[in-house]
């Protein structure tokens, strides 16, 4: 069977030369109809940002700094765990949970593949995180920084866009409130992302009935499969601008905000917590490889090891 990996890297090739020359081409069309006579008018109307309702915190609580660092560290692998399973490989150990003691269930309990157990684990950390985070979100009343409350958040949200593109950024006010792009944003990735993230991957988990396999429209299997792989790929796709949008328009205010909780442009501190965040991201990424959640999951859970896969049973 011919080895479909070189085809699959030049069409990696292709899609990101084809991202890079619309990127090119979205840049010179944005900085082209800024200085427009009608878009110089438009930005002047909408200059990107809408204030929130009076009352509505400044600032970023400690709350929101650790929240925000573990959403991070949890997605990690949750989205490794999830390319693990789109790849379809064998994994290198099946996991079946102890029916006994208090979680004990009429049915047998179902075994699980290393890689989607390990999803469920890092998945039920997750929701445990965002639980906490938008509770104390809609307590202290931070919501108003990332749910619109206008209709004009949809003309600024698109001015701050074009200014974006054109690499003339927005006017940075994040301590006090965020720009309509990013409300929009940040809004959909809490409220729309996270729990449509969460009921995909409840319809596709082993804790679904089986009874209910066969529903179709926005339960169906396909649906939600379809649905889930996009919800990853907007997560990816999300994570990238956003780190690079907090290193371009500001780094050190903008990670002395997030890691320190003070509004100051200048100390390097918020960059060094930052970075030993990255740090420990890391460690934990060499250390929770799938032997290590092997590990893990034998303390927890009866796991049956399968023996390793020579050269020429590898998929290709």
């Amino acid at each position: 069977m011919p080895d479909a990996r070189p085809r699959s890297r030049r069409a990696l090739v292709v899609a990101v030369v084809v991202a890079v020359l619309m990127l090119a081409a979205s840049i010179l069309i944005a900085r082209w109809w800024r200085d427009s006579t009608t878009g110089a008018a438009f930005i002047d109307e909408f200059p990107g940002s809408v204030a929130p309702p009076s009352g509505t915190p400044e600032g970023f609580p400690a709350w929101l700094s650790w929240t925000h660092f573990l959403n991070g560290f949890f997605l990690l692998f949750i989205v490794s765990s999830a390319l693990h399973l789109r790849s379809k490989a064998r994994p290198i150990a099946f996991v079946t949970r102890r029916n006994r003691g208090p979680l004990r269930t009429a049915g047998a309990p179902k075994r699980l593949g290393i890689h989607t157990w390990w999803h469920l684990v890092v998945v039920v950390l997750w929701i445990a995180t965002g639980l906490v985070y938008v509770t104390l979100l809609l307590v202290t009343g931070h919501w108003a920084r990332i749910v619109p409350t206008e209709w004009s958040v949809v003309p600024n949200a698109v001015s701050a866009g074009v200014q974006y593109l054109s690499l003339d950024w927005p006017e940075h006010t994040s301590w006090a409130y965020y720009n309509a792009l990013q409300v929009l944003f940040y809004g959909v990735t809490v409220f729309v992302a996270a729990p449509l993230a969460l009921a995909t991957g409840l319809r596709l988990s082993p804790v679904w009935p089986e009874t209910w396999m066969r529903t179709r429209g926005p339960l169906s299997d396909a649906w939600a499969r379809q649905t889930h792989s996009l919800v990853l790929w907007f997560y990816l796709a999300f994570t990238v601008v956003h780190v690079g949008l907090v290193l371009l328009t500001g780094a050190r205010r903008n990670l002395n905000a997030m890691y320190l909780g003070v509004d100051d442009g200048e100390s390097w501190l918020g960059a060094v917590v930052f970075a030993a965040s990255l740090v420990v991201m890391v460690v934990a990424w060499v250390l929770l490889r799938p032997p290590a959640q092997v590990a893990i999951a034998e303390r927890v859970a009866d796991v049956r090891r399968m023996p390793a896969v020579s050269a020429s049973e590898q998929p290709r």
